[in-house]
């Protein structure tokens, strides 16, 4: 199937729903920093040949043009037809692969049945350069049984007729595009044929392929208008952020999930003088990575409420035992999916805040110096591992200090002039820079930084900041 402009706009704004292989190529490393689910399908072994993989020939070619273009290139048996495009000041190249190998093998059938028209089934039809109709099989008027009375004026040559001037001055030699006609679709392929300088049009029904895809189309927008309504679930599940601005009025939640749902979560509550609060990486994305984060934050939720556990270390012990026992992961050896935390309690009125961490740090930036304090080496979940524990850390906090727990979505995001990844030191050095600001300032300050970094490229995780000025 061939790529519209307005296709390729739409696919790369979500692109590993792209069924067509979008990979996206660092031309100066020559390696990959991008491949969406049906490009790792496809061409497992890119990752490892990066530009050097045979999808690239004529890429490599042609890169010291830096310019966009479109081929064919056969991989194996397949053919692909490729649209390039280099990204403006950065190195990366991406590339949207269509496999027209089913269209080339109907091409070469084509080619093959027009040296007996008669019998092919597709409509095929010849005009000259005096806009004459000099030939049209029987397949023409089955379907297109008015052909024979509208002749150069029906509808079927409206393509042609628009870009007649071209063929004849030898402009082009091929016009491709899709047509409809009536209730039916046609791929049409017109060649000028020099030997009889005729131009020769070739109709393809491609109906029930349409069918097909407006079938999938309908399918794809129900399952796009359930996950929005998970996403309105979702949200009525995370704590209302005034419950953070009452207790601390100069503070923030940067929030932003990769897809329309998140496997990233917030969670707070207040208990007489106690303010807890807690930031979660759940395995996954979009619908897996909510449906943990949905578990998680209820069970946190009843660990806290219920159980009375409140100290950090309590409830990441209690928070590992129901999400193994939730997830049967005692008795499947395979189960790995839980969580990485950051689990907090923060005394008020003395200002004491007990940490424990899951994989996930916690820095707090006092009079310019950034402290962080790190997790314990465990995740949430997997098998039960006696040696497990989560270590509490007790610190006393000064007026001003700034607090920020966070998911590793920020800086595992590539992007920058050289498509890496953005890392912790960097994440670092910005709340460095940023922290004498207010709370809400910090917010569109991170937001901005990270946006200008990614750029073209796609968000790679679910991303989650808290910060906290006391």
């Amino acid at each position: 199937m061939k790529f519209t402009e307005q296709d390729i706009e739409r696919l790369a704004s979500f692109p590993a729903q792209n069924p067509n292989p979008v990979i996206e190529i660092d031309y100066g490393t020559e390696e990959v920093n991008y491949m969406n689910p049906a490009a790792e399908n496809r061409f497992p072994e890119i990752e490892a040949d990066g530009l050097k993989h045979i999808l690239f020939d004529e890429i490599r070619k042609r890169v010291s043009l830096k310019k966009d273009f479109q081929c064919e290139v056969t991989v194996g048996s397949s053919i692909f037809e490729q649209k390039v495009y280099f990204i403006a000041n950065t190195n990366f190249i991406r590339v949207y692969s269509s496999d027209i190998t089913q269209m080339k093998q109907i091409e070469k059938n084509l080619s093959r049945l027009a040296s007996f028209p008669e019998q092919n089934p597709s409509p095929i039809i010849e005009v000259d350069m005096n806009r004459n109709i000099t030939y049209f099989n029987p397949a023409a008027l089955i379907h297109f049984p008015d052909f024979y009375e509208k002749k150069f004026d029906h509808p079927v040559l409206n393509g042609l007729k628009n870009n007649f001037d071209k063929f004849k001055y030898s402009e082009i030699q091929v016009l491709s595009e899709e047509i409809k006609i009536g209730d039916k679709y046609y791929d049409q392929r017109s060649r000028f044929m020099p030997d009889s300088n005729v131009i020769r049009m070739f109709n393809l029904d491609i109906s029930q392929m349409k069918r097909a895809e407006e079938i999938i189309r309908e399918k794809n927008k129900d399952i796009t208008d359930s996950i929005n309504y998970a996403k309105k679930i979702q949200q009525s599940i995370l704590p209302n952020e005034t419950i953070l601005k009452n207790n601390y009025p100069d503070s923030f939640v940067l929030y932003k999930p990769k897809d329309i749902i998140s496997g990233d979560f917030y969670w707070f509550t207040e208990i007489e003088n106690y303010f807890l609060f807690a930031c979660a990486d759940c395995t996954g994305h979009g619908v897996p990575g909510a449906l943990m984060s949905m578990i998680g934050s209820n069970f946190i939720t009843n660990i806290v409420n219920e159980k009375e556990i409140t100290t950090p270390e309590g409830a990441l012990l209690e928070l590992d035992k129901k999400v193994r026992k939730a997830l049967k992961q005692d008795d499947e050896t395979e189960s790995k999916d839980g969580m990485d935390i950051a689990f907090c309690s923060l005394q008020k009125q003395k200002n004491v805040l007990h940490y424990a961490g899951a994989n996930r740090p916690l820095v707090i930036i006092r009079k310019g110096e950034l402290i962080e304090y790190a997790p314990s080496k465990f995740a949430i979940g997997g098998q039960y591992n006696a040696d497990k524990k989560f270590t509490d850390n007790k610190i006393q906090l000064e007026d001003s200090d700034c607090i920020y727990c966070f998911t590793d979505g920020i800086c595992d995001q590539f992007g920058g002039p050289k498509g890496k990844k953005l890392m912790k030191k960097n994440f670092y050095n910005l709340l460095s820079q940023i922290h004498s600001k207010p709370m809400p300032e910090q917010k569109n300050a991170l937001s901005n930084a990270m946006e200008e970094w990614k750029g073209s490229l796609e968000q790679v995780d679910d991303v989650l900041v808290i910060g906290i000025r006391i």
